[in-house]
């Protein structure tokens, strides 16, 4: 009687010894072999533009190349007057050497390409009226740009980070799952990403009203978080 009892024991040892192995075994599957889950997170700065600049160019033609340039040249030194009259600082006006070339409707031209970056935002619109009053040929849409503007990305990326973070909580409680920890993170080089300029049509709870006068500069970043998850 005693011999079955102790062989019942013994059966019972084993099995629990097995049960535990088993266990142990899915445990350590389970633990060493997380999901990894990765989420796109996106984040955007929205200031006010602190400077603008303008490109454009100049033109003027004549029966021999040297009226041309000398044209074109007197042209371009009324142009730099009247811009640094308006505000705009010597160093912050360029210009580009005198090209001529045989004109198509006969004679010569000459062409200077020329940029002014303002600090007076606001004026842009009259500027390039002045400009073209001034003869220059063609104006480019002006470029927007800001200070301090790694700051900004830093803060886009953050705000970013918060979104890829935020969409991973909420996936995890979903789906009943633990998250471990972050084990990739790369930044978007997507053309829908990089960094961008735009005026602004109306206020929004995104751009103040200094902003709304001065031209937006915004800033987006979108970033790729991989997590471990249990």
């Amino acid at each position: 009687m005693e011999s079955a009892q102790s062989c019942v024991l013994s059966l019972k040892r084993i099995l629990l010894a097995v049960a535990a192995v088993v266990f142990l075994m899915i445990f350590w599957t389970w633990v060493s072999s997380p999901m990894i889950v990765t989420f796109t997170g996106t984040g955007s700065v929205n200031v006010p533009a602190t400077s603008a600049t303008v490109g454009f160019s100049l033109l003027s033609t004549d029966a021999s190349p040297q009226g041309a340039i000398v044209a074109v040249t007197q042209k371009a030194k009324s142009v730099r007057e009247m811009i640094k009259a308006g505000g705009v600082s010597e160093e912050d006006i360029l210009e580009s050497q005198v090209t001529s070339a045989p004109a198509q409707t006969g004679g010569y031209q000459a062409l200077i390409s020329m940029g002014a970056k303002t600090v007076h935002v606001t004026g842009v619109p009259d500027l390039i009226g002045k400009l073209y009053a001034a003869g220059a040929g063609v104006v480019n849409q002006p470029v927007l740009s800001v200070e301090n503007r790694a700051d900004l990305e830093a803060k886009a990326v953050d705000e970013a980070m918060k979104d890829a973070k935020k969409q991973t909580s909420l996936f995890a409680l979903k789906n009943l799952k633990f998250v471990r920890k972050i084990v990739a993170v790369s930044q978007q080089t997507s053309g829908s990403t990089s960094t961008a300029t735009s005026r602004a049509d109306v206020i929004t709870e995104s751009t103040s009203q200094e902003a709304a006068a001065n031209g937006v500069f915004k800033i987006v970043k979108a970033v790729s978080v991989s997590y471990k998850m249990w």
